[in-house]
């Protein structure tokens, strides 16, 4: 009767820390996917600030493209200097380039500042993705505090984002050796590991003394 009974118990036993384990192995996966989307939502709000840099970046070689076209236009006509050919040309309408400058770099530093607040409210415990949370972090303050965008510095930018794209996407590709690692390193998964080596020890030692 007892060796029913104990058969039973492990069994019962055997069960409920199977179902723990499986529950707890999706409930890691869980929080790590949520951490993964998070970062996925930050890598999108880079991609907006890409768009905006591109745009100034088109602004600059229009600009240029222009200058180029009024200084050639003057030296074959003849005007002394830029006020004589707005006056020439006043029937043409002029759009003011450091207006639309103005206007992107406006909401690319919007974009930056909700990503710099979204990313302060964070809870990311992963070290690689708060690794590269930390990167994302340093490319948002330098696009902020620079003092004058050109053709050097959103190059420049635009490098960086393609490392910060890169290494997400790094991140993507080793998320099953991630997610295996954290299973293992879970305190609670220790400590079911512990039982269940217990019980089959126990079991071996019972099997072979005939206990």
């Amino acid at each position: 009767m007892f060796d029913v009974l104990w058969t039973i118990l492990l069994g019962i036993v055997g069960g409920v820390i199977s179902s723990v384990i499986v529950s707890r192995v999706f409930m890691i996966q869980g929080e790590y996917q949520q951490q993964v989307k998070f970062i996925e939502n930050i890598i999108r709000k880079l991609g907006m600030i890409a768009g905006y840099l591109s745009a100034c970046r088109a602004v600059f070689e229009v600009s240029y493209d222009q200058d180029m076209r009024i200084e050639n236009e003057m030296k074959e006509k003849g005007y002394k200097c830029e006020t004589e050919y707005y006056v020439a040309n006043k029937d043409k309408d002029w759009i003011s380039t450091s207006e639309i400058l103005k206007t992107f770099k406006s909401y690319l530093l919007k974009t930056v500042e909700t990503a710099k607040e979204e990313i302060l409210n964070s809870n990311i415990t992963d070290k690689e993705l708060n690794g590269l949370l930390g990167d994302i972090s340093e490319y948002l303050y330098d696009v902020e505090s620079v003092k004058e965008l050109n053709f050097s510095t959103i190059n420049e930018f635009r490098k960086e984002e393609q490392k910060l794209f890169d290494k997400f996407e790094n991140c993507k590709r080793v998320s099953g050796k991630q997610l295996i690692s954290l299973v293992l390193k879970d305190k609670i998964m220790v400590v079911l590991y512990v039982i269940v080596g217990v019980l089959v020890i126990s079991t071996c030692l019972a099997f072979t003394f005939g206990w």
